[in-house]
């Protein structure tokens, strides 16, 4: 189901958004430090594709902290379309908006930095790797595997991320996991340059 997959996506592409504290020396404090450092930042473009059971899921999200997003998804050759404000949710299919009767910010209020700090309990194996270019920039590259419950599922996953070394922003992610019995692997990028608003539909 469409929903199921915008769960899933939704899930690991806002896993970077996790409560942090200040940086301190070691792989994991790093990518605490990167968290830290996009939630300052509160507004972002993340682009990402995911393949699951053949499937592949295309999404633009566009996410202004802690509960404002618009998002645009591709999957078996349907289009859709969600703008989420605190108290209400919106659905474009058709060149028609239409509202939810489902509140969809009550799912990502559960990914809140505060329901979201005990992610990092879930991260084990974190490590660094060589350092890598990407798109012309220098990035740290850490990888570290996940157990994480998030809304009664339990996903486990590889992650590889690169991080910009100037900035200390994300730049990409890479994530092999398991949830509900159904593998997938999820690849993203992040913008933190775009200026943009997010408002209900007119």
């Amino acid at each position: 189901m469409a929903t199921a997959r915008i769960v899933r996506f939704v899930s690991a592409a806002l896993f970077a958004l996790a409560f942090a504290t200040p940086a301190q020396a070691g792989p994991k404090e790093d990518i605490m430090a990167a968290h830290q450092a996009m939630m300052e930042k509160g507004r972002f473009t993340m682009r990402g594709t995911t393949t699951s059971n053949g499937d592949v899921t295309r999404m633009e999200n566009k996410a202004i902290w802690p509960d404002r997003y618009h998002m645009r998804m591709e999957t078996g050759g349907t289009r859709m379309e969600y703008i989420i404000l605190p108290g209400a949710s919106w659905m474009k299919q058709g060149g028609t908006w239409m509202k939810l009767p489902m509140d969809m910010s009550r799912m990502v209020a559960s990914l809140t930095p505060e329901a979201m700090k005990k992610t990092y309990d879930g991260m084990s194996n974190v490590r660094e790797l060589d350092g890598e270019r990407v798109d012309g920039a220098e990035a740290r590259v850490y990888a570290y595997d996940s157990t994480v419950t998030m809304m009664g599922v339990t996903s486990r996953s590889a992650v590889k991320i690169w991080i910009d070394a100037d900035s200390g922003l994300p730049l990409k992610q890479e994530i092999v996991g398991e949830a509900m019995g159904t593998k997938s692997t999820t690849e993203q990028t992040y913008d933190f340059d775009a200026d943009f608003e997010i408002r209900a539909p007119e």
